[in-house]
């Protein structure tokens, strides 16, 4: 059960791609500020795989930051990632 460690990565990675979609067909350029939330949120959900508490709960908030900074417009979609986040540190 080791790919558990990752299942917030593989959600935030899915995430991206379907956010990618979902922008490109409203919009005919991709906005800067969407190409670095996706990079804050995938980074920030690789790090929920790390050992140390301190850093998965770091990176929990970063998480959750993210989907309200950005609203329900595009962070609604991360939810899944923090809902597997959250259970992992609590897990942990």
């Amino acid at each position: 059960m080791r790919w558990v460690k990752f299942l917030p990565a593989v959600l935030a990675a899915l995430t991206d791609c379907l956010v990618t979609f979902i922008v490109r067909a409203n919009q005919q350029d991709y906005p800067d500020r969407v190409i670095i939330l996706q990079a804050v949120m995938f980074a920030a959900a690789l790090t929920t795989a790390l050992p140390q508490l301190w850093v998965r709960f770091a990176a929990l908030l970063l998480l959750i930051a993210g989907v309200l900074i950005s609203g329900f417009s595009v962070g609604f979609f991360y939810v899944p990632t923090v809902i597997a986040a959250a259970l992992l540190l609590s897990r942990g």
